[in-house]
């Protein structure tokens, strides 16, 4: 993958943000056109170590990479790495700060946890902090479905499916700029053509 259309897959979660309102603190990000999710800290997460392949499609381009989370009480981390090996990012959130290495400027970090949160995390402890924003919850066909509106806009679409995070299959959805990713666990990951 290269440089460039790396640095747009990571480009696309900020197309869902705009800076009309101040934001309400410094663990929040925007979400939306005004809509603000405030990152839950790392201890109010499921613990887990994972590995994912994540196929990333934009307008019919697809990418690929593996993707290592690490979530305990103090951290959150995820890193990125090539189908050959080579580091793409990492990134870390000790629940007061969300730092990527390399930091580029089209990377958003914060909007990367605040997806990762919406996938993961207790719906009832997401709802309290979502600002401008809703979050449905529902089961379907075997799966958790999840998704954030904005009013009446469908900002996101969510699908987990696997009865332990590490071995879960998620599926993130975002209309508005026709981004899918999509997460498999490596143990299951089909092999890329």
């Amino acid at each position: 993958m290269n440089a460039a259309r790396l640095g747009l897959m990571f480009a696309l979660p900020a197309l869902l943000t705009a800076c009309a309102t101040p934001l309400l603190g410094p663990e929040c990000t925007r979400f939306g056109r005004d809509g603000q999710l405030c990152l839950l800290p790392p201890a109010a997460l499921p613990a887990v170590e994972g590995s994912h392949m994540v196929k990333v499609v934009h307008d019919g381009r697809e990418d690929a990479f593996m993707g290592l989370l690490h979530i305990d009480a103090q951290d959150l981390r995820l890193a990125g790495f090539s189908l050959f090996g080579t580091s793409l990012f990492n990134l870390d959130f000790d629940g007061s700060k969300v730092t990527s290495v390399p930091a580029q400027g089209d990377l958003r970090p914060d909007m990367l946890v605040a997806m990762l949160e919406l996938a993961i995390a207790d719906p009832a402890d997401l709802r309290g902090r979502l600002h401008g924003l809703t979050l449905q919850v529902r089961e379907e066909g075997g799966a958790e479905i999840r998704e954030v509106y904005e009013g009446e806009r469908l900002i996101a679409h969510l699908e987990k499916r696997g009865a332990s995070l590490a071995e879960s299959e998620i599926r993130i959805d975002i209309p508005p700029v026709k981004v899918s990713v999509e997460m498999t666990p490596l143990a299951t990951a089909p092999a890329q053509p």
